[in-house]
């Protein structure tokens, strides 16, 4: 027993040179984008074209997960995304990069989708806050290594030549994955009706409800983030800062995130629960978002909010938000179908993420950098209310059933 929970932890520890890789990436092309003299628009659509390949992948993803498993599809993910990060290395467009990004976004879906597909099928329903939040607090600890690594490289090597270092880190992982991946029996973690999902039998209006609005919730979110995370490294470097500057307080986001995911478990269960949990952690980020876009509008503001408040944003709030959210869609997976399942809520949250990277570009067109943030702060206000609203409806069901 110790040794299978050995190398299930192991497993996990695959996916560190994969994240160092892929971290910084995304801010590293927004840079490259603007060395171009790039607009806006540009960044938009570059980051949007990622986006894109991430909204149909994961439900393809998902089949192939339910018929041969996470160890073939995680290799394969990082695999893809290794050969293309040194395609990047070597675009010489703009367009070319939006193509080579969203090749490399459509193998690092699988990535994601299979690792939680893992967590699902070899772990207890129990133990499924405390392995998700192992699982980021790995990835995200990979991904500050990745920028911190960028954020020195900066300062005397080219854009290219840290992707290209980049790419060549993640083959790694393949035989990592390879050689550390467990193969076990998978857990049985449903029932007939497992709480939360939608019976074979009969659909009651109340879970359907509860779904729906759940769903909405994370739609909101994923819009709102797509606007706040595209537009924000592209905004810290016109506004006057350096690339290591820029890297330096993307880096202090993920070094608080990484703690965060430590500390998640154990926050959602003195919050009251995910609902709860998601519902608290979306107002704390809303309003970060809100003050960063009203009070940055100096390079020393810039560097001000981009150490304090974009570490809670980004940070406290996001590692709670996002280990509480993906357990309730979790719990409300269908035995044997679990990677269909992911890949479908893969779909909306990629495809929302797309919609709000799409128009971020447009938006700081039309009304500023500054006021984007705050409707980004505002949609998670939002957002949070609905997780209360489901947390609420929890809260009467069970006194119904007393």
């Amino acid at each position: 027993m110790k040794s299978l929970i050995n190398q299930r932890v192991n497993w996990m520890m695959a996916l560190m040179p994969y994240s160092i890789a892929i971290g910084p990436l995304g801010t590293l092309l927004t840079l490259e984008i603007a060395a171009l003299r790039g607009s806006p628009i540009d960044v938009s659509y570059a980051m949007s074209a990622g986006s894109a390949a991430g909204v149909v992948a994961p439900l393809i993803w998902g089949f192939l997960l339910d018929k041969y498993g996470g160890r073939r599809i995680l290799t394969l993910g990082f695999l893809g995304t290794a050969l293309f990060m040194l395609t990047l290395a070597y675009a010489s467009s703009i367009p070319q990069i939006a193509l080579y990004y969203a090749a490399a976004s459509l193998f690092s879906s699988a990535v994601g989708v299979s690792a939680s597909m893992i967590i699902v099928g070899y772990s207890s329903r129990s133990r499924w806050n405390e392995s998700y939040s192992r699982l980021n607090f790995i990835s995200s600890l990979g991904y500050l290594i990745g920028d911190l690594t960028a954020a020195a490289l900066s300062g005397f090597l080219s854009i290219k030549a840290i992707i290209l270092s980049m790419g060549s880190l993640s083959l790694a992982s393949v035989v990592l994955t390879l050689y550390a991946m467990p193969q076990v029996t998978k857990v049985n973690n449903t029932n007939s009706d497992p709480p939360g999902s939608i019976p074979g039998r009969a659909l009651e209006l109340g879970n359907i409800m509860s779904i729906i609005t759940l769903y909405s919730a994370i739609i909101i979110f994923y819009v709102s983030s797509g606007i706040f995370n595209t537009l924000y490294p592209y905004g810290l470097r016109i506004g006057g800062l350096s690339k290591t500057w820029v890297m330096g307080i993307i880096s202090m986001g993920l070094g608080v995130q990484i703690l965060g995911f430590r500390m998640a478990p154990r926050l959602i269960s003195r919050l009251g629960g995910n609902a709860k949990a998601a519902s608290s952690s979306l107002i704390l980020r809303g309003l970060s978002y809100s003050l960063i876009g009203l009070t940055s509008s100096t390079p020393v503001t810039l560097i001000a909010t981009g150490l304090t408040l974009y570490p809670l944003a980004a940070g406290l709030a996001f590692s709670t938000f996002y280990t509480a959210s993906n357990v309730m869609i979790f719990e409300r997976l269908k035995n044997g179908k679990e990677g269909k399942g992911l890949g479908v809520y893969n779909v909306v949250a990629g495809s929302s993420y797309l919609t709000g990277s799409l128009a971020s570009g447009y938006l700081a067109n039309s009304i500023g950098i500054g006021q984007s943030y705050v409707i980004a702060g505002v949609m998670l206000w939002g957002s949070a209310y609905l997780f209360k609203l489901i947390d609420k409806n929890k809260v009467t069901e069970v006194a119904r059933i007393h």
